[in-house]
């Protein structure tokens, strides 16, 4: 008789040697996460609190949870099931904030523009205590229901995927309500994307729970250890994620939420820092300084480029977990703003450490003449001229949606430049985009 494995350390062994699993190659949740403080092993047909939830299907998962569609033996019929992992940072936080706002809620319209959980409550597995929130179903987010557009399929190398102007206007508009509503209430959303923003579905409550299973003949990813034992902390089976796509409602009655409040935070009570996706980071977070609520105008901002064009705004990519792959795409970054939304003034190039690698002290650019020289005291330059990145009114122009006129161009790159204000203090409020022409039109 072979002994059971022994219980995996909290941690993910940096030596990929020491891993339990056998590599799926999956799209799915990393298998290695888990292990105690870290993932719960959820198999299709589990319950939970009691028996009021059973998990049939699976939505999604991110670092910090995965997300189960689950028939509830109350109303509504069916609902998503957030699942924590057990060491999830800022979980106190986030029950803090959304207790607050469901008691605002009943008084501001915008309110119906945030995912508002129906349930809260904890489970106890072998991984640790879960903190487990219930929510209405949702059909997707704006990073990926824009793949499923009938418009957009079938898909071809090199083809836009963009949404309909309508529809890109329309997603803006609500998350920026949401956006309005919380930041009303001091919370700072801190991960203003796509994929935080959720699309509304019809109403599913008469369909029959075996229509809306999960297809585990085609979604199963089989787990399996390296050393060909049990496992007692992770399922049998990772899924592939099956979020409702076919229930999106599409018309005048989509609804768009901004979800996911894990990284959300009180503006008086700042943290140091924040998983805002690194091409959408305002320039304060770029630098180190302190940052609030401008920080999801100016993600907001990028996101109106990107879903009016279908590519994001600033390209930007990190090259490894080293120190020095982290400060070249911070150096890329500013090169970025300088070149597309307006040169850098003084105060900030005062504050970047390695401005002198890039720029004259008259702001004139520098092309480095190769990484060694780079890395050394040397200050030797080529006399290659640098790459000028164009402007954002080059750019939309010429990435826009052909819907979009030269008239509403100049509006829309007016209203972009409004946002990317260097001085955070300078940046409108949600509550002045709101009133901004193009929204109201």
């Amino acid at each position: 008789m072979t002994s059971p494995p022994p219980t995996p350390p909290a941690e993910v062994p940096s030596d990929e040697q020491f891993f339990r699993f056998k590599e799926t190659g999956a799209p799915c949740e990393g298998i290695e996460e888990y292990r105690p403080g870290g993932f719960h092993p959820v198999n299709l047909g589990d319950t939970f609190h009691d028996g009021k939830y059973k998990v049939i299907r699976k939505l999604g998962a991110g670092s910090f949870s995965t997300v189960w569609l689950a028939v509830s033996t109350g109303t509504p019929r069916y609902v998503a099931l957030k699942i924590m992992i057990a060491k999830a940072p800022g979980t106190n936080t986030e029950l803090c904030i959304l207790d607050h706002l469901s008691k605002q809620a009943p008084g501001d319209i915008r309110a119906q523009h945030v995912t508002a959980p129906l349930d809260i409550f904890q489970h106890q597995g072998i991984n640790g205590k879960h903190q487990c929130l219930v929510f209405e179903l949702m059909g997707g987010t704006a990073a990926s229901v824009v793949e499923e557009l009938p418009e957009n399929k079938p898909k071809k190398y090199g083809k836009r995927q963009r949404y309909p102007k309508w529809m890109a206007k329309r997603i803006l508009l609500h998350g920026l309500r949401g956006l309005a509503f919380l930041h009303q209430n001091g919370v700072v959303h801190g991960d203003v994307q796509p994929g935080n923003l959720l699309f509304s579905i019809a109403d599913i409550s008469p369909t029959e729970e075996e229509s809306l299973k999960q297809d585990e003949a085609s979604t199963a990813v089989p787990v399996h250890r390296v050393d060909g034992k049990a496992d007692r902390w992770a399922p049998k089976n990772l899924y592939l994620k099956q979020p409702l796509y076919d229930r999106v409602q599409v018309g005048p009655e989509t609804c768009v939420k901004l979800s996911d409040l894990g990284s959300a935070f009180w503006l008086a009570e700042r943290p140091s820092k924040t998983v805002t996706p690194i091409g959408l980071r305002a320039p304060e977070l770029i630098l180190h300084q302190s940052f609030g609520l401008g920080i999801d105008i100016w993600s907001f901002g990028c996101l109106i480029f990107e879903f009016l064009t279908g590519r994001a705004l600033f390209a930007i990519g990190v090259f490894g977990c080293s120190q020095k792959a982290q400060e070249d795409a911070d150096d890329e970054h500013l090169i970025q703003l300088n070149d597309v939304i307006r040169p850098l003034p003084d105060s900030m190039m005062t504050v970047w450490p390695r401005a002198s690698k890039w720029y004259t002290p008259d702001h004139q650019r520098l092309q480095p003449h190769s990484d060694e020289e780079l890395d050394s005291d040397e200050e030797s330059y080529s006399d290659v001229e640098p790459y000028i990145y164009p402007s954002l009114e080059e750019l939309f122009a010429e990435e826009k949606s052909p819907e979009i006129d030269d008239e509403e161009s100049a509006v829309v790159c007016s209203l972009m430049q409004q946002i990317f204000e260097y001085d955070p203090a300078k940046r409108p409020s949600a509550e002045d985009l709101l009133k901004h022409p193009w929204f109201s039109e």
